[in-house]
């Protein structure tokens, strides 16, 4: 089977949205060249019978020439784990996607200095200036500005960015802008900048994609920024997952009497990088 032939087989296999992102990377680890019929997948991907029955269905409902040119159509390219492209840091994670759907510059991905950037939905006025003051200087020494195009900080750290590189991650296919109140971000998103997702066009947001979505924020930057959260949220966790594929966490002390202080507090009495300029976050990385 040569290269293309593999990559079709693939982004064929994935474009189904049979399989759980897990049951792909155990498929090409017990069949790595995907040799096998596609009908009969190895026995360790544990496929269920509607899992099963999905797959003979649709196998006869789309080829991969039709996949190819709705992707054409939805000015949407991807990319494989195989690919040079393919970013290292978030190819060694637990549970990489196995392919990356893509809306713009997709060169951004070569940018190694990769900030995450991550707070709460329902983040105040104190993020904005936050990073109003943090982000520019950062920016001017070339760090990439990564996050989930929510509603809050994300939005905030996304449009801060326009004039300098940032990468989106979405937890819907690209058909789907998720929240609306973004829909003029994302536009503007596409011209310049870099959208991602790990779903195809045509999926549709649902909750539990989000905490997935989380996984390649955090893995595909080389540090978090965290702004303002709860002590219960997930911007917790996202900062939880990156600690566990070790990245660097950068903390922006808060009031003491505000509820969205208080994960950013904590952080700091744990270890994490008390940041108060770009410089903090310049020196730690000892960016020239």
């Amino acid at each position: 089977m040569s290269d293309s032939q593999f990559k079709e087989k693939l982004l064929y296999l994935h474009y189904m949205n049979v399989l759980s992102n897990k049951q792909l990377l155990l498929w090409l680890q017990a069949d790595p060249a995907l040799e096998r019929p596609l009908s009969n997948p190895p026995v360790s991907v544990k496929l269920t019978p509607h899992q099963s029955q999905k797959i003979s269905s649709c196998l006869f409902s789309a080829t991969y020439k039709e996949i190819e040119s709705h992707l054409t159509q939805s000015r949407t390219s991807f990319i494989t784990i195989f690919d040079e492209l393919y970013p290292e840091r978030l190819r060694e994670i637990y549970d990489p996607p196995v392919i990356l759907y893509s809306r713009g510059n997709i060169n951004l991905l070569n940018n190694t200095n990769q900030l995450a950037v991550i707070g709460s939905r329902n983040a105040d006025s104190y993020t904005e200036r936050t990073l109003e003051c943090i982000l520019p200087g950062l920016m001017r020494r070339g760090v990439g500005i990564v996050s989930g195009m929510a509603k809050g900080a994300d939005g905030i750290a996304h449009s801060l960015a326009l004039g300098a590189e940032t990468i989106g991650i979405i937890g819907s296919g690209f058909h789907y802008q998720y929240p609306r109140c973004n829909h003029d971000l994302y536009e503007a998103m596409i011209k310049k900048q870099l959208l991602l997702s790990e779903y195809p066009p045509y999926i549709k947001p649902q909750k539990f994609h989000f905490p997935m979505r989380n996984r390649i924020i955090a893995g595909i930057s080389r540090g978090l920024l965290v702004t303002q959260a709860a002590i219960k949220s997930g911007t917790m966790i996202t900062v939880d997952r990156a600690l566990e594929e070790g990245r660097d966490v950068f903390a922006v002390p808060g009031p003491i009497f505000n509820i969205l202080s208080e994960g950013t507090n904590s952080l700091i009495n744990q270890g994490a990088k008390l940041t108060v300029s770009a410089l903090d976050i310049i020196d730690e990385w000892r960016i020239k």
